[in-house]
């Protein structure tokens, strides 16, 4: 049972971290990018960036905001990326809903 636990939590991590990565890299395009790119190439940017433990079919949401207001600086631009993991081994993560864990991870960039 442990050994599972750890195999199962090592492949949310992984995630996470492709989660987190896409989005930084998406916020980083949407301020960089020129001429400014729409929301819609920021979301597409974005989902190609996603590495290969990330199903694409399972991204929920790729959230786009831009003059988000971030310490003292007032035209950031944020990038949320939300997905629904499955699992391999269900019953050794709390807070999943079904056979899948939401997971979500945000990048702001100014």
């Amino acid at each position: 049972l442990l050994l599972f636990a750890i195999i199962q939590y090592g492949f949310i991590f992984s995630t996470y971290i492709s989660l987190r990565n896409a989005a930084a890299v998406g916020a980083r395009y949407a301020i960089t990018g020129s001429p400014q790119p729409s929301t819609v190439d920021v979301q597409n940017f974005t989902r190609g960036v996603l590495g290969p433990s990330v199903q694409t079919n399972r991204v929920t949401a790729i959230n786009v905001n831009r003059n988000v207001t971030a310490g003292a600086v007032s035209d950031a631009t944020s990038v949320q990326v939300r997905y629904n993991m499955p699992l391999i081994v269900p019953f050794v993560v709390p807070g999943r809903t079904g056979n899948t864990l939401p997971l979500s991870a945000t990048c702001i960039s100014m």
